[in-house]
């Protein structure tokens, strides 16, 4: 097939090397182009064109008629769909993709323009900074019909419910179905035999409904939901661990300081006046409270020293009543001002901290809040886009997390990871390396552009993910543009992995000659997995995931 790229951005490079290493032929049209990715493209077999693909005859002129995709991949929503539009009108048999920011939008056009793709570059990137976050085990999602799907890795040690079994015996057990196995020697197979064994240093795949990937236990323990009793006691304002906990520290000290004082007087008066010990507490808590009922007293004929210790005991005894005053004050105010900043309380542990709330760091805060984890949300603007909505639905912090009383007001220390997805590489990193200095433990993923950066800062720092978003993105850019309904499109190992809710008999010829694996799904149909290997693969395992849009359920 030959397919055309407008636009050779960081999503338009990834597009058009991966269509040539997939065995496509690729033309590209842009403007401007970085000089080694030219070189790089020019040498892989692209045909490369300068200028501006919204003029039409140079559409024309770059050999738009011979096309059988495009992909509209600029970094202006407005000019991909104007590209989009015209190759449909000029050439009505191209398949069109177009890329755009505004995930609103891209749902819209699908219907409203007859494009027959449009993809937000947030919803593809969100469940990868995810899944990243737990452990790079989720390689991809994707819906059909209603039902959402998934793709995990699971990696087989000693010990583990998979070792010495066979493929047929995890596919009963899981109610799962394996896409593809990886033996000690990294070889694939993607049918494996359902009588082969897996055994330690295996790595396998497997594919069905997101409630049996969540039974695996891949996940952490602390994604599973919350009840709604047990949430509810989490966001209380006002409980007694997070008075004290939230109490200077020199208050609490001297709080600890009065009451040990209060109860050497009890044991005092006890003795002293031979009162028992409920009594002779009973006579300490109204002397400090200045209440004094009359019926215990120490009477004329004490001894002077008892007299004036008594006074201490109201002395310090007021002092100990304001310090408690004052502790419970501070913890209704604080409780107060967090939740006028922050929208929610921010929580003590477990939680996820999302840096950066743009259109990527959105749709990152709603994947987690689905999965049952409670992220805290920081960016710099209290007006920014996504702020507002967010405040309804978890904690939000107002402030720039290269700061560490930013991320101290976070719980950075009981984190259970930290996303940073804003739109500047030098931020995330920083915040990166500011989050590994901190005490605890938690996982941290970057968002990078540039994928090759990327790829040194992560073999140079041991962060958990350094994701690029072009990266990400750029199997399903590839998979919708190229395979029409295809539900998702990854790529693990050197082959590009691509997902049909349809038989192999009912694919086009072209794509139903290369390898495939049924999977029968009860009042569904089949799911039907195409792999193409790469012909220069320079992928590794890496999470593609594919935005959550709804397909009608195949009639198969």
């Amino acid at each position: 097939m030959h397919g055309m790229i407008c636009g050779l951005g960081q999503v338009g490079y990834r597009v058009a090397l991966l269509a040539l290493h997939s065995g496509h032929k690729v033309t590209v049209v842009t403007i401007m182009a970085r000089p080694e990715w030219e070189r790089e493209l020019r040498r892989a077999g692209a045909r490369i064109f300068l200028g501006d693909a919204r003029d039409e005859d140079f559409l024309v002129s770059a050999g738009l008629h011979q096309i059988d995709w495009l992909v509209s991949a600029t970094s202006n929503d407005l000019t991909n769909i104007e590209i989009a539009l015209d190759a449909k009108r000029l050439h009505p048999q191209i398949r069109t993709v177009a890329r755009a920011f505004d995930q609103y939008l891209a749902k819209r056009l699908e219907s409203s323009f007859g494009i027959d793709r449009v993809l937000a570059m947030s919803q593809l990137a969100a469940p990868a900074y995810v899944s990243s976050a737990f452990g790079d085990e989720l390689v991809a999602s994707f819906m059909w019909g209603e039902n959402r799907y998934g793709v995990v890795k699971v990696s087989i040690t000693d010990g583990h419910d998979f070792h010495s079994k066979t493929v047929a015996e995890i596919e009963d057990k899981t109610g799962l179905s394996v896409l593809l196995t990886f033996t000690g020697d990294l070889k694939a197979q993607t049918q494996p035999d359902r009588g082969l064994t897996l055994n330690p240093g295996d790595t396998v795949k497997l594919v069905g409904p997101e409630a049996s990937i969540l039974a695996l236990g891949s996940l952490p323990k602390h994604v599973e939901r919350e009840t709604a009793a047990s949430k509810a006691r989490k966001n209380q304002p006002f409980s007694i661990n997070k008075v004290w906990g939230n109490a200077p520290r020199d208050l609490r000290i001297l709080l600890l300081g009065l009451l040990t004082f209060m109860m050497l007087s009890t044991v005092i008066f006890k003795f002293t006046l031979g009162l028992t010990p409920v009594d002779a507490f009973y006579f300490v808590v109204s002397t400090v409270t200045t209440t004094g009922y009359g019926d215990i007293t120490v009477g004329a004929a004490a001894p002077p020293a008892l007299k004036l210790f008594t006074c201490l005991v109201m002395l310090v005894g007021s002092a100990a009543v304001a310090t408690l005053y004052s502790i419970i004050t501070d913890a209704l105010i604080s409780a107060r001002f967090r939740q006028l900043a922050t929208g929610h309380e921010v929580p003590e542990q477990n939680h996820v901290i999302v840096v950066g709330l743009g259109d990527v760091g959105f749709r990152t805060c709603e994947e987690l809040l689905r999965l049952g984890v409670e992220p805290v949300g920081i960016d710099l603007h209290a007006d920014a886009k996504f702020v507002t909505t967010l405040r309804t639905q978890m904690a939000v912090i107002t402030g720039d997390a290269r700061e560490e009383e930013i991320l101290e007001q976070a719980n950075v220390g009981t984190a259970a990871a930290i996303i940073a997805t804003t739109s500047d590489d030098t931020v995330n990193l920083s915040i990166g390396l500011l989050a590994r200095e901190e005490p605890g433990h938690r996982k941290i993923v970057l968002r990078i552009f540039d994928d090759r950066f990327a790829g040194k800062v992560q073999s140079t720092v041991a962060f958990d993910g350094v994701l690029s978003a072009s990266r990400i993105a750029a199997p399903t850019f590839l998979g919708s543009a190229a395979y029409p309904g295809s539900l998702a499109s990854f790529v693990v190992r050197g082959l590009l992995i691509t997902v049909f809710a349809r038989s192999p008999d009912e694919l086009d010829t072209s794509l139903a000659s290369g390898e495939s694996l049924v999977l029968n799904q009860p009042n569904r149909g089949a799911l039907t997995i195409l792999s193409t290997r790469l012909h220069h693969p320079t992928e590794d395992d890496s999470p593609a995931p594919i935005p959550n849009t709804q397909h009608p359920t195949p009639n198969t």
